[in-house]
């Protein structure tokens, strides 16, 4: 057996060496909850030195600012282990503004004999993948039980092996079985009416015997006197020996069919729909299921390959670059699915969010083109962009659009063989835009093109050429809607190529807009006309719209992406102070609130006194005093209102 003093001859820094390894970072922490050390790769994705955290108390760094709860859970946990408990915790782990990950964190005390406490070892790996991974599944059967309890339809599934039944509130409550309590089979026959108990227990014992699947129609008989009639359907699962392990099975109650002669026609046809449906539903699913699990595993497999090579062989520089572009090229490909769902997920949730402003629609179409070039040159296709006019004034989401011609010329590169040529037209016809994208490409069967804008939908479905999920097409469809515009694609059959036509309303069309436009009076476009602004965001598309938004107003702004840069601002005296400091509270290396408490202490005419408004995902009031307390004079909570914060502005100047 190992002994203590068999790994005496690891020195310390192969220990670290080894724990570098295997955590993604470790350290100690004093017994007040202060860094003691601190070691990880992580931190060089998050850009900062883990040695200037040294001396602050781990709870109040940067990485915990993900959300509100994560650093009262980490200082939980802290306590927790003080008192001499191995704790685990799972936490948000801030990289930056644009990503977090999830870790596991392990909290362990050392004690020594004379002082009690000394210390706190803790280490953490990432488990993002795991956590989305579990939660990706078990929301997707959270919506499967709450789609069969409101399709009235009971599920049950039977552990032969220890004879226990699992089943859902519908199911018991068809056999009169209170909702908190376990459905037994003695208690299914009990409630069987005893001329179809014979039948059924037979069906059951045929399914179990050999593994096939039953249909029956029963009567059951309830404490009242009440008859009423249950269709149910299941299946006998066998190991390699023909024992049964489980069965599982869907019930339905049927009584008005069977009772409402004159209407059994129609009420068979409904319940067959239902079936087929359901039975389409649950295709859909295990369709869905295994394109996400291939999608998300393919590009995985590069990536853990290419990786596994990388770190126990020496390559080429050639081999090398090869690796790189491989793992690059897979994490984005994952990335785009990723997006796909979130998509589909808003607009399933209805938290699908358009901003819309003027835009011109040519350039948006000349913006994808160049993006989508180097695919294009890769593979030997010729993409042909032409216009009636460079100005195509819409009002829209640009992001959105974007998508929306980026996902049409991405189909099309994509089943479109080398040599062959995209053509992308953009012309004014009446009222309207038409972006009209034609491919020389695999084109789309006859049986398909009906259902191509569909979710989990793709082309020529006999097609081996399958990447992706099938919503980018679906997703485009509801954008284009939003838009109050329509899509249509055509195609003559496979192997003829395929177009797809996007029409949008313009600008000056009188037809009904999304989102209502309110005129402004000119004399409140230019309320902050000569203001000073200074913005503090390190989130580059908030930083670009606030400032739009100022400089509408005809404000002078001046924007920064960190508390270090603002600080150099205000101390140049090359274009003077700013009237008002408008700066986000969560940043990376230096917060705005330690920012605007280095400012306070500046002289007056050093800056000390500027007008303060912060700006934060946070609603809490903790965070809000923690502002004023910092020297903010406003407090405004992620997504804003530009308006406010405008009369805020003028507020502040006035009494300043």
């Amino acid at each position: 057996m190992m002994q203590e003093n068999d790994l005496d001859f690891i020195s310390e820094s192969q220990t670290r060496n080894i724990f570098l390894d295997v955590f993604s970072f470790f350290g100690t922490l004093s017994p007040e909850g202060n860094v003691l050390s601190l070691f990880g790769d992580v931190f060089e994705r998050a850009s900062v030195n883990p040695e200037v955290l040294v001396g602050q108390l781990f709870s109040e760094t940067v990485f915990w600012q993900s959300s509100e709860h994560t650093s009262i859970i980490l200082i939980k946990a802290i306590e927790e282990a003080k008192k001499g408990k191995k704790t685990k915790v799972l936490l948000d782990f801030r990289i930056s503004s644009n990503e977090k990950i999830i870790i596991e964190l392990y909290l362990h005390p050392v004690f020594n004999s004379e002082n009690g406490l000394e210390k706190l070892f803790f280490f953490a790996n990432e488990v993002t993948s795991r956590e989305k991974e579990i939660s990706f599944y078990k929301e997707k059967s959270e919506h499967l039980l709450f789609a069969a309890e409101n399709a009235e339809i009971g599920l049950w599934y039977w552990d032969l092996i220890k004879n226990k039944i699992y089943s859902t509130p519908k199911c018991n409550e068809l056999f009169e079985v209170p909702a908190n309590e376990t459905l037994t089979f003695n208690s299914f026959l009990k409630i069987l009416h005893p001329d179809d108990r014979p039948q059924v227990e037979q069906a059951l014992k045929e399914s179990q015997q050999y593994g096939k699947e039953y249909t029956a129609e029963y009567r059951v008989v309830y404490s009242n006197g009440k008859i009423h009639w249950i269709s149910a359907r299941g299946r006998a699962f066998l190991d390699q020996e023909g024992t049964p392990k489980n069965m599982m099975g869907v019930v339905q109650t049927i009584t008005d069919k069977k009772l409402a002669s004159d209407e059994l026609s129609k009420i068979y046809a409904r319940e067959k729909k239902a079936r087929d449906e359901a039975e389409e539903a649950n295709r859909a699913k295990d369709f869905f299921l295994a394109v996400v699990s291939h999608e998300l595993r393919s590009p995985l497999n590069a990536i853990l390959g290419w990786t596994k090579i990388l770190l126990n062989k020496d390559l080429d520089a050639e081999t090398q670059k090869k690796a790189l572009e491989t793992i690059e090229k897979s994490a984005r490909s994952q990335a785009k699915l990723l997006d796909d769902l979130l998509d589909s997920s808003r607009v399933a949730s209805g938290r699908l969010k358009l901003e819309f402003r003027e835009i011109n629609l040519f350039e948006i179409v000349k913006t994808v083109h160049n993006l989508q070039k180097p695919t294009a040159d890769s593979k030997n296709i010729e993409i042909e962009v032409t216009t009636d006019s460079e100005e195509i004034r819409i009002f829209g989401d640009s992001i959105r659009l974007q998508q929306v011609i980026s996902n049409l010329m991405s189909n099309a590169l994509k089943f479109t063989p080398a040599g062959g040529k995209i053509t992308v037209e953009a012309r004014i016809e009446n009222e309207n835009v038409l972006i009209i994208v034609t491919d020389t490409g695999q084109g789309i069967g006859e049986k398909s093109l009906p259902n191509i804008f569909r979710q989990f939908r793709q082309g020529d479905e006999s097609s081996g050429d399958k990447g992706g999920l099938g919503l980018g097409l679906s997703i485009a469809k509801i954008l284009v809607e939003k838009h109050q515009g329509t899509i249509m694609a055509e195609s003559e059959g496979v192997g003829q190529g395929s177009t797809f036509t996007v029409c949008l309303p313009l600008l000056n069309s009188d037809k009904p807009l999304t989102k209502p436009v309110t005129a402004t009076k000119p004399e409140e476009q230019r309320l902050l006309e000569g203001t000073k602004i200074l913005i503090v965001e390190d989130e580059p598309d908030s930083r670009e719209v606030l400032q739009l938004f100022l400089e509408q107003n005809g404000a002078q702004v001046k924007s920064t992406e960190s508390a270090a840069d603002a600080i150099k601002l205000l101390q140049s005296t090359e274009n003077g102070l700013p009237d008002i400091i408008l700066s986000d509270l969560a940043m990376p290396q230096q917060d705005g609130y330690s920012m605007l408490s280095q400012i306070r202490q500046y002289p007056v005419e050093k800056g000390g006194n500027i007008p303060a408004i912060a700006l934060s995902a946070f609603s809490s009031m903790d965070n809000k005093q923690k502002a004023f307390e910092s020297g903010f004079q406003k407090y405004h909570t992620k997504p804003f209102e530009p308006d406010g914060i405008v009369q805020d502005i003028l507020q502040l100047l006035k009494k300043s």
